[in-house]
């Protein structure tokens, strides 16, 4: 493996899980749940997400499934993992891959952004090649230029490439919004509950959660909870809190100095032997192999991911 691109991806990981974790602008805000920049990427297992993911090839060759779809990815190929879209990355040799997991906070949107991404979501197209050549592809070029620089500003100047970033997925996938355009609906009574609803389960992971409580705190009926989840993302509120569990588990296994015990408890585990046993259900390997692997061995290591469900 290249050492200056082992180099520069660890360096852009650990910058960009540290400092770009929220972008905002006049009427958008995007919560940003991970980086990553894997020198090898293999395979992953069959799973979905109740966020976006929009991932960048680099170098190398592999395929992509959607809806029972393969597709080529090659050097150049973007390609957008929507909410609740089973999906799965699959390579022998390795991808040099760059990926970003965001949200968009929907109370601090404006309804123009909110229904852009809600297309995006719908109707984008899933896979673009040739993304070198497009704005998208010069910033995740400059986004890790930028890491493996020296200067002090970094910080600063990460939010504005981050944010050009993120900004660029919808024109890239196929869908352009301009300020003349109208947007169907304002947010609904019930995408704000459920809004409030995530934003409780991700202040509170290392809590226990159940139905009762979080609905309890939204002052609604667990039944009226049980819907929104089905609603907004097709899955269920025990899928949900495990899948953030995980996601937030993984950010953490980035940093060496956090001990994997301490990881199970941030994430809600009194156990670590319960912790490792569902982390690796979900994800196909350990938290310890996880945390080995992110950058000597690609994501799944030399054994790929099992082809089954999370």
């Amino acid at each position: 493996m290249n050492m200056s691109i082992q180099s520069s991806f660890r360096r852009a990981n650990d910058i960009c899980n540290r400092h770009a974790t929220k972008i905002q602008g006049t009427g958008l805000s995007i919560t940003i749940l991970y980086w990553g920049f894997m020198p090898a990427h293999f395979d992953n297992s069959l799973h979905r997400h109740s966020f976006f993911e929009a991932c960048y090839v680099m170098d190398g060759e592999g395929s992509y499934y959607e809806h029972d779809r393969e597709y080529d990815l090659v050097k150049g190929t973007a390609f957008l993992s929507k909410p609740g879209v089973w999906h799965q990355i699959r390579s022998t040799s390795g991808l040099t891959l760059c990926y970003v997991a965001f949200e968009i906070d929907a109370s601090l949107t404006e309804p123009l952004y909110l229904e852009a991404y809600r297309q995006l979501a719908e109707r984008g197209n899933s896979v673009v090649s040739g993304a070198d050549f497009s704005s998208t592809g010069y910033l995740w070029q400059a986004l890790i230029a930028l890491c493996a620089s020296s200067v002090s500003t970094i910080p600063l100047s990460l939010e504005k490439v981050a944010h050009s970033l993120l900004l660029s997925f919808p024109d890239l996938h196929g869908l352009t919004l301009t300020a003349g355009e109208s947007v169907q609906q304002p947010i609904s009574p019930g995408h704000a509950l459920f809004s409030q609803a995530k934003r409780f389960i991700d202040d509170n992971l290392s809590n226990e959660l159940t139905l009762a409580t979080v609905a309890s705190h939204l002052h609604i009926s667990s039944r009226h909870l049980t819907r929104l989840f089905q609603e907004h993302l097709s899955q269920s509120f025990v899928h949900y809190i495990q899948e953030r569990r995980m996601q937030h588990a993984a950010q953490l296994l980035l940093n060496d100095y956090i001990p994997i015990k301490d990881i199970a408890l941030q994430c809600g585990f009194q156990s670590v032997h319960y912790f490792t046993r569902v982390f690796t259900r979900a994800l196909g390997v350990s938290p310890a192999k996880f945390r080995r692997s992110q950058f000597s061995e690609g994501r799944s290591g030399k054994n790929h991911y099992p082809p089954n469900m999370s």
